[in-house]
């Protein structure tokens, strides 16, 4: 069985990109709506979660591949986009971009534009809190609607990743307190947002070099009997400056016995050299380790899951003490952010 039959992503990715080229010379002479509906037609059997948008005009088009917001879906956004071919007088581009300010849509009868939304944060757990008001009246009846549609339309002037991956808790104003609130203009909020998550939050997106910088923490939880359970942690504060970067939303766990002395430094070693294999070529960094029960798990963001599972398990075969592998797609390093606090 080859790679790529074993692996049904990887199938469903060449699949959709076979299907599309040999659609290419058709789909190019539609008008934009019907493309529009064409392409998702086509995306729809191996990607029903995703769908297909367009930018420009055919037959000169960009085809915008989004999940809606849906962080969970993000893995197979990137993954179809980054499968694509060279496709002639076509981009691919994987989520919704920032659409700049200005911005408007209208939604059953009712109109909202970016600057009729006001917005004021705070960081919160490593993400930026809103808090979401209104620059012109709201008829009662629609101020579900209209924040409805604010998210779709911070969803554009953010961009889907950011808005996804980078923003935390959303609150409202109420209506009444709404001719008070005193929040930035959703036009000017890309650079407030930007110089938060940069210089307020720390994430910098720049790989930190030399010695890293780690705190110890000490926390509990409650066990199915009742009992509390000790947690030990040592987080790397230095890896704060990683979050929230797009190459990096794969977290690869390696968990391991530590109930003696030698096997607290078969673990010790087989992090420093899975560590130092990463951090080549800034290809994933140590976010943090847990003792829980006798047990030691190390955490890694990382960038080629694929390729990071290999290195985790080629050292294995020089260790007696066994290593319990997991990864698993975290784009906003919650893992992580439970131990900012």
């Amino acid at each position: 069985m080859s790679t790529l039959d074993s692996d049904p992503r990887a199938a469903a990715c060449a699949g959709f990109w076979k299907t599309l080229s040999a659609e290419l010379d058709s789909l190019r002479a539609l008008p934009a709506h019907e493309l529009v509906q064409a392409l998702n037609a086509l995306l729809e059997p191996f990607f029903p979660r995703l769908a297909a948008e367009v930018a420009g005009e055919p037959p000169n088009f960009k085809l915008v591949l989004t999940a809606h917001g849906s962080v969970d879906d993000f893995d197979d956004v990137m993954a179809l986009a980054h499968s694509s071919p060279v496709l002639p007088q076509v981009e691919v581009e994987a989520f919704r971009q920032r659409t700049g300010e200005g911005f408007g849509i209208r939604m059953n009868d009712f109109e909202l534009a970016s600057a009729d939304i006001l917005v004021k944060h705070e960081p919160y757990d490593g993400l930026v809190a809103l808090e979401i008001g209104f620059a012109k009246p709201i008829p009662m009846d629609m101020q579900d609607h209209a924040r409805h549609m604010s998210l779709i339309m911070l969803d554009h002037i953010l961009g889907e990743y950011d808005t996804a991956v980078k923003v935390g808790p959303v609150d409202y104003v109420d209506a009444q307190d709404s001719a008070d609130f005193e929040g930035v203009s959703l036009d000017a909020f890309v650079p407030v947002f930007d110089a938060c998550w940069r210089d307020e939050l720390g994430h910098t997106g720049v790989f930190p070099v030399g010695e890293h910088a780690w705190s110890g923490l000490t926390a509990t939880r409650e066990a199915e009997d009742g009992s509390e359970i000790e947690l030990v942690v040592m987080r790397n504060d230095s890896a704060t400056s990683l979050l929230g970067r797009a190459d990096l939303g794969h977290r690869l766990s390696a968990a391991m016995p530590v109930t003696s002395g030698e096997e607290l430094e078969d673990a010790r070693v087989y992090e420093d050299r899975l560590t130092a294999l990463l951090q080549t070529h800034e290809a994933g960094c140590c976010t943090h380790v847990v003792l829980e029960e006798g047990v030691r798990t190390v955490n890694f963001q990382v960038a080629d899951a694929a390729a990071a599972i290999t290195h985790a398990q080629a050292l294995q075969e020089d260790m007696d003490v066994p290593v319990t592998l997991d990864l698993v797609f975290d784009p906003t390093w919650k893992s992580y952010r439970v131990w900012l606090g």
